[in-house]
């Protein structure tokens, strides 16, 4: 019985490791990529992501 109720979930599992190697290999994909840009150009960053100062104020720069 316990290997009845445990079918949906194996298939579930089977069927979604495509996706999720899919989605793995993409987030490594990005960070490699991120890293190579911001090693060729590492004031992007600071231009593009705003983070706020110490007083959790963000400002227009």
């Amino acid at each position: 019985m316990v290997a009845f109720a445990a079918l949906p979930v194996a298939t579930v599992a089977a069927l979604s490791f495509p996706t999720a190697a899919a989605v793995a290999l993409a987030a490594l994909c990005g960070a490699v990529a991120g890293a190579a840009v911001h090693r060729r150009y590492p004031a992007t960053v600071d231009r593009t992501v705003r983070l706020p100062d110490d007083d959790g104020a963000v400002r227009e720069a």
